[in-house]
């Protein structure tokens, strides 16, 4: 009798662990699974953000730099890169952040954000590498070869607008390819400026711009079928 209730003991306990264990199972993996699409989410949303509000923080150094020069300066304290010359060699880094008056940095600021957002829903990467193509190539090229003294960030606006321009027919995937016929329909005109026909605007830097931006496309753009 007394082997028969152990016996008996035996089979509940071995029953009530296996229970045990098939409650634990979902609950243990139930996280796992549920947790995935969570992290994906939050991902995506946190390089939405960065995307959006980056060309905005970069667009504090010039914005910050026209304050002071117009609440203390009075429009004077400017920061042009001159052509060929040792006092112009700091202009070839500053010049870019350095404008007339603030309709001046409204118009480039604009085209920069623009451009700079189409840039980064395609990748990060480029638009890194395009943008200090088109800083310092840009303020580069004015010292060596720009006939007058230059300022603004419209370099860096025209170096970002080639790059779309061009990429998408270099890669031919669906993406790049939407974002160069998107540029070309809404903002061809923005070409213009690369031509001498307005006397107060520094034309040849838009065109260095222009062609900086196109080689920077070559030199980060993938192969047709290449994984990106």
């Amino acid at each position: 009798m007394a082997s028969d209730e152990s016996e008996l003991q035996a089979r509940l306990r071995r029953l009530e662990a296996q229970i045990n264990a098939s409650e634990a199972t979902p609950l243990t993996s139930q996280p796992a699974h549920a947790s995935a699409p969570t992290r994906a989410s939050t991902g995506g949303w946190a390089r939405w953000r960065v995307n959006v509000g980056l060309p905005f923080a970069l667009l504090a150094i010039p914005w910050t730099q026209e304050i002071i020069d117009q609440v203390f300066f009075s429009g004077q304290w400017n920061l042009p890169v001159h052509p060929r010359s040792l006092d112009g060699i700091p202009g070839i880094f500053l010049s870019a952040f350095s404008h007339g008056d603030f309709v001046h940095l409204i118009g480039n600021s604009l085209g920069f954000v623009i451009f700079s957002w189409l840039i980064l829903a395609k990748s990060r990467r480029d638009y890194w590498i395009t943008l200090l193509i088109g800083w310092l190539g840009g303020g580069f090229a004015t010292w060596l070869l720009g006939p007058n003294s230059a300022h603004g960030l419209s370099g860096v606006v025209y170096t970002l607008f080639g790059y779309l321009l061009c990429i998408g027919w270099l890669e031919r995937r669906f993406v790049p390819l939407m974002i160069s016929v998107f540029v070309l329909i809404n903002y061809s005109y923005v070409i213009w400026g690369v031509f001498p026909t307005q006397p107060m605007v520094a034309w040849w830097g838009h065109l260095f711009g222009l062609l900086l931006g196109i080689f920077a496309a070559y030199g980060v753009y993938r192969e047709p079928g290449r994984s990106s």
